[in-house]
């Protein structure tokens, strides 16, 4: 079999879709901070709302602030922390500001690999704070390539086409423990082939969305050779169905924006190293 290439122009346009996956603030969006450090971006509306709710006598919000247009957040124990958020979580909540609610936490990361606090991941969006996620490129040895149709009761990139698996890393998991979970829930994906796992770069990737809020995430990418005869099954009803193509056709899903964004730039990563 001829492997398949990539021509010059593909390339050029695959790189494109890399390098513009990081894009600029809002202009329209008020900073949050923690003590000095931006941290993450508010629509007004949401501004207006907390300041509403902070500046009524009863609420016990004593870490976070509103001032100059801005949100800012006491760098105190990320326990102290993360019980205030979660009040202002559930109030966003009840007034429709919040929505998507998963009953799941994200941790928040900073810059010496610390968590600062945990809250509810539709929150993170909300708040343009900065999450993580695993991506896996399941393929095959006659370069064909798995990828997963997510179903369309998501609250986020319903019918779209997404690597074979990929999820947001909760709080309490490891890079690999997510991957593993994800393999296992969204295709059925046993320990024994999840062994084979192959960890390969990070892409952060930040944008604007439709309701105002900023998505700004870092993918954590792994291959994963499979089986010829293998067959995905998914166990966890997040997705509706899976194909297998060539790299030819995954080529034009991408170029088409036939797959959600994340998954279009991990797989245009994918097709640069293999093609």
């Amino acid at each position: 079999m001829t492997n398949y290439q990539l021509n010059t122009n593909s390339r050029s346009a695959l790189r494109e879709i890399i390098e513009t996956s990081f894009r600029n603030v809002p202009q329209d969006l008020l900073n949050v901070q923690l003590n000095d450090q931006i941290i993450g971006y508010v629509t007004h509306t949401i501004f207006l709302a907390i300041q509403k709710f902070i500046d009524q006598e009863e609420q016990d919000i004593n870490f976070i602030h509103c001032a100059n247009q801005k949100i800012i957040i006491d760098a105190v124990t990320p326990n102290q922390l993360s019980i205030e958020l979660r009040i202002l979580a559930q109030y966003l909540r009840e007034i429709h500001l919040l929505t998507g609610w998963r009953d799941e936490e994200f941790s928040f990361i900073d810059e010496h690999a610390h968590e600062r606090f945990r809250v509810e991941r539709t929150f993170f969006r909300a708040f343009g704070l900065h999450s993580r996620a695993i991506h896996v490129n399941g393929f095959t040895s006659n370069q064909q390539l798995w990828l997963a149709r997510r179903s369309n009761t998501k609250h986020i990139d319903p019918s779209l086409l997404d690597n074979i698996t990929a999820g947001g890393i909760s709080a309490n998991e490891t890079l690999l423990s997510c991957a593993y979970r994800e393999l296992r829930e969204e295709a059925g994906i046993s320990s024994e082939l999840t062994h084979r796992l192959n960890p390969i770069t990070s892409i952060t990737v930040r944008r604007g969305l439709n309701d105002s809020s900023l998505h700004h995430e870092t993918l954590y990418t792994y291959d994963l050779e499979l089986p010829l005869t293998f067959q995905p099954k998914n166990q966890d009803q997040e997705v509706s169905d899976f194909i297998l193509i060539d790299y030819e056709q995954a080529l034009g899903f991408v170029l088409n924006e036939e797959l959600t964004v994340d998954a279009g730039v991990v797989t245009a990563e994918f097709l640069l190293r293999h093609c």
